[in-house]
């Protein structure tokens, strides 16, 4: 194992650690709930949000993240999308992470043998980079919603967030995917370290 693998087995590793906390935690947006709490937003999960008792009687605002009871009440088809999209790259990040790691632990050494494992791996991690990118893509696309516009105000819409604000989750996200190209990169240099396995020299070559 190489210091370029044990370096890109290292920064696969922190690439998916960012990638699920991104995507778990539902700080992507922040807005007001009723002038009176905090609200944020992720594709499938929400911190603080209204909740009518009985029909007659006022909102009142529970302070707890959840995510929406089933996958069909998510407020928008393109969170619907974002949601999916994004959660399959992050399940390929980490198994991208866990490969690299078992490589490194000489668990499953012939993994990085030859260069075109190593090409493959690093194909998966853009690929992985892509479909968080692409469930970004798709997230603002999901804020002309009710749920949105209750804390964001009138005016939000596809790609305006109104009186709401990008959070902190979405950086950890777009590290994520900064990270997972450079790995792509990575993965490249090290193929280009190794011989290929298949191809064998005459020991009586001159």
């Amino acid at each position: 194992m190489t210091v370029l693998c044990v370096l890109w087995a290292t920064l696969s590793t922190v690439a998916s650690i960012l990638a699920c906390s991104g995507f778990y935690l539902p700080y992507w947006i922040q807005g007001r709930l009723m002038g009176k709490a905090d609200a944020y937003f992720s594709s499938f999960r929400r911190c603080n949000y209204p909740r009518i008792r009985t029909p007659n009687a006022p909102p009142e605002i529970v302070y707890e993240c959840a995510r929406y009871s089933s996958f069909w009440d998510i407020p928008s088809a393109w969170w619907q999308a974002s949601t999916v999209t994004m959660g399959i790259g992050v399940a390929i990040a980490v198994i991208g992470a866990l490969t690299l790691l078992a490589a490194a632990s000489s668990f499953l050494p012939h993994i990085l043998k030859t260069p075109r494992h190593s090409r493959i791996l690093g194909s998966l991690q853009l690929l992985a980079a892509a479909m968080i990118c692409g469930g970004l893509v798709m997230y603002p696309i999901g804020w002309d919603n009710r749920e949105v516009r209750e804390s964001c105000g009138k005016g939000a819409n596809v790609y305006n967030l109104g009186k709401c604000s990008v959070s902190w989750s979405s950086h950890l996200l777009v590290g994520s995917v900064a990270l997972l190209m450079l790995c792509f990169g990575l993965s490249f240099c090290a193929a280009r370290h190794k011989p290929d396995a298949n191809t064998h020299t005459d020991p009586l070559r001159i």
